[in-house]
């Protein structure tokens, strides 16, 4: 009985971890895709930045991404901003400059280009003080401790007038809005570490052209800037979610194999021990599709009793994660995942299944009865 029930556990244990495997992957998949994507549609898959480096790895023929070849190129800065603003109006909806110094993010144009998070308390940078660099901040929920109603800077005294709602892990965010400490691009004081120009509706190669002009760079020479789309990191992740996506079904299919081998190896012990109990049935009428049925039920059984552990398992891990782990990505099990996963089960009991079932009804009912083999 004791090898019985080891047997029944390990093809349990064998099917629940490939459920849990190809389900969780799927999951895990699903919610990123979906969170990426709504946060992507708050931003617009149009913005573009113009930065100094590119989001896309520029490869050379080696396939090596030389990173350092952007060390020498300048940073983007106010006066590219401006060049933009005046000379590109029509290539473009909204624009904002946005600097990235040690403590503070310095903000000029439309600034709520940088972030969607709306305001807990407090109101907006208005345009005069975007203009005129007016010693104001809008802060995080994170650093709004540090700062009170006002805030000392380099000697400058800056009036909190906006405090950002509390956005926890964010999935796509050019800065880290609990912690930031947002001001005009003009009170700034300090070096700037990084600049960038955000554009809305905007179309690259308009971008690039205008640029180059800025730069007064000659036909010859190679871009010293770059311009991105959003919508790259989007693609990028996609191929990332694709590839865990296929190491789920990888290791859901060898654990899937083993557990599937061991429902089948049970099924033919339960012939061997169950013959009398066959042929009396086969005597007393029972055709051998009934019999071969009923072994493909307990089969299935097995199978799907297996698949119930794994997708209660991945509920399980779904809610420990959301409890433990503060980020904006909404993790749940999505009833296709449940589908899949049990249909997966079905096929399983199905495949493996089927050898012992027709094993056991093409028995003899007398040999059968009498335990004899053929």
């Amino acid at each position: 009985m004791s090898s019985d029930r080891f047997r029944t556990l390990l093809s349990l244990l064998g099917v629940a971890v490939g459920i849990f495997s190809i389900v969780a992957a799927l999951t895990l998949v699903d919610s990123m895709q979906k969170t990426l994507q709504d946060s992507f549609s708050a931003y617009g898959s149009d913005l573009v930045f113009v930065d100094r480096e590119p989001l896309e790895p520029d490869l050379d023929e080696d396939g090596v991404f030389r990173w350092w070849a952007y060390a020498d190129r300048p940073q983007v800065s106010w006066h590219d901003y401006q060049f933009l603003k005046t000379a590109g109006a029509d290539a473009w909806k909204e624009i904002a400059f946005v600097a990235y110094g040690l403590h503070t993010v310095g903000v000029a144009g439309d600034w709520q280009l940088l972030t969607q998070q709306p305001l807990a308390a407090g109101r907006g940078f208005t345009s005069q003080e975007l203009e005129s660099g007016a010693p104001v901040l809008i802060v995080g929920a994170e650093a709004e401790a540090q700062c009170e109603d006002k805030l000392w800077l380099d000697g400058v005294r800056y009036e909190v007038i906006g405090i950002f709602a509390k956005a926890g892990m964010t999935t796509v965010a050019p800065i880290d809005i609990d912690q930031v400490r947002l001001m005009p691009y003009r009170a700034m004081e300090g070096p700037v570490i990084k600049g960038s120009i955000l554009l809305s509706e905007a179309e690259p190669a308009r971008i690039r052209a205008l640029m180059r002009t800025a730069r007064r760079l000659t036909p010859l020479e190679a871009d010293n800037f770059a311009v991105n789309k959003f919508s790259f990191l989007l693609e990028e992740m996609k191929e990332i979610f694709g590839l865990a996506s296929k190491l789920g079904w990888l290791i859901g299919f060898f654990a899937l194999l083993a557990g599937g081998f061991g429902i089948a190896n049970m099924l033919y012990v339960s012939v061997e021990e169950r013959r009398s109990q066959i042929g009396i049935c086969r005597a007393l009428g029972a055709t051998r599709r009934i019999i071969q049925r009923d072994f493909l039920k307990e089969a299935m059984a097995l199978s799907l009793s297996g698949a119930g552990i794994g997708i209660g398992l991945v509920a399980i891990c779904a809610k420990i994660v959301k409890f433990f782990v503060k980020t904006d990505m909404q993790l749940t099990l999505s009833l296709q995942s449940i589908i899949l996963g049990v249909g997966i089960s079905v096929i399983v009991g199905l495949v493996f299944g089927a050898a012992p079932a027709r094993t056991a009804a093409r028995l003899s009912p007398v040999e059968a009865i009498s335990g004899q083999k053929k």
